[in-house]
C-alpha cells in the first residue's frame, strides 16, 4: 500500500497571537484543549481553518513525565525519533495527506508498523479537507477515535497500538465551498450539498464533539489593531480547566 509522508513538527512556536479577528473559532479550540475534545472545522477556503489547526498544540498542557515516555518510544519504534530530540517533550501535530492509504493512517502491513493514529498519541490528528479522505480512511478512525487505540488483525496475529489524540478535522460547507460566503456565490445545487456532506458518515461525526463555523474575514477585520491573546494565556487556562476536571472527577473512577 502507498504510503504518504505525514507533517510532523515537534519545534511548535506558532502563537494565537497571529490570528485576527477568529475569536469564537479560537474559543472553540480553547474549550477542545481543555476537555479533550474531537472538534471540525468548517468555512470557505482561506478563511484560515490550517492556520487555527496548527496552533492547537501551542494551547495544550506540557506532556507529563509519562506522555513524554509514551511518545518517545513510539516515535523510536517507527524509526521516526528525531536525532536532535532523543527525548520528544512536545506534543504530536500530524497532517497526513487525504490521499493516504487505510494502512498509513491505522496502522498493520505485512510487517505491522506504526500509523498516524499512534503518531498522534497525546497530540493531535489533523485531517485537513475531511470529506477527502477515502471512505473506509474514514471509518477507520472508529474503533481509536472511541477506545484510544486501534487493533490491527494479520496473520501473524492481533496487534493493539496506542491511539490516544484530539482530532481537528476541516471541510468546506460545500462542494464548491463557498455556501454562505459573503464574497462568492454558491454553485452547488441543494443534492450536490447534501452529497458531499453525507462523505462522512453518522457515527463518524457522532465522534466529533465540537463543530465551529470559521468565516471568512472582512479587510477591516486583518487590519484591526486589536491585540489578540496569546497562546500562553489561553494554555493557562486549558491547564486550570483541566485540573479543575481532575478534582472534580478524583476518587469517582
Amino acid at each position: 500500500e502507498l504510503i504518504v509522508e505525514s507533517e510532523s513538527n515537534f519545534d511548535n512556536h506558532l502563537d494565537f497571537t497571529d490570528v485576527k479577528g477568529q475569536q469564537r473559532a479560537v474559543r472553540a479550540l480553547e474549550i477542545a484543549a481543555a476537555g479533550g475534545h474531537n472538534i471540525l472545522m468548517i468555512g470557505p477556503p482561506g478563511a484560515g481553518k490550517t492556520l487555527l489547526a496548527k496552533r492547537i498544540p501551542s494551547i495544550l498542557p506540557p506532556l507529563s513525565r509519562e506522555e513524554c515516555l509514551d511518545v518517545t518510544r513510539i516515535y523510536s519504534i517507527a524509526n521516526l525519533l528525531p536525532k536532535e530530540h532523543p527525548v520528544i517533550n512536545d506534543r504530536p501535530f500530524r497532517t497526513p495527506h487525504h490521499t493516504a492509504s487505510a494502512v498509513s493512517i491505522i496502522g498493520g502491513g505485512r510487517v505491522p508498523h506504526l500509523g498516524e493514529v499512534s503518531l498522534a498519541t497525546h497530540g493531535v490528528l489533523f485531517l485537513d479537507e475531511l470529506p477527502e479522505y477515502h471512505r473506509d480512511v474514514l471509518e477507520s478512525l472508529r474503533q481509536p477515535l472511541e477506545d484510544g487505540m486501534v487493533t490491527v488483525t494479520r496473520a501473524a496475529g492481533a496487534f493493539t497500538f496506542p491511539a490516544r489524540f484530539i482530532l481537528a478535522a476541516s471541510m468546506n460547507p460545500c462542494q464548491c465551498g463557498y455556501l454562505g460566503d459573503s464574497q462568492h456565490e454558491c454553485i452547488c445545487t441543494p443534492y450536490q450539498i447534501q452529497r458531499y456532506r453525507s462523505r462522512i458518515s453518522g457515527p463518524i461525526m457522532d465522534r466529533i464533539d465540537l463543530h465551529v463555523e470559521v468565516r471568512r474575514l472582512e479587510l477591516k477585520d486583518l487590519k484591526a489593531e486589536k491585540k489578540e491573546e496569546s497562546s500562553k494565556d489561553i494554555r493557562n487556562r486549558v491547564i486550570k480547566s483541566r485540573q479543575s476536571q481532575q478534582k472534580r472527577f478524583l476518587g469517582t473512577g
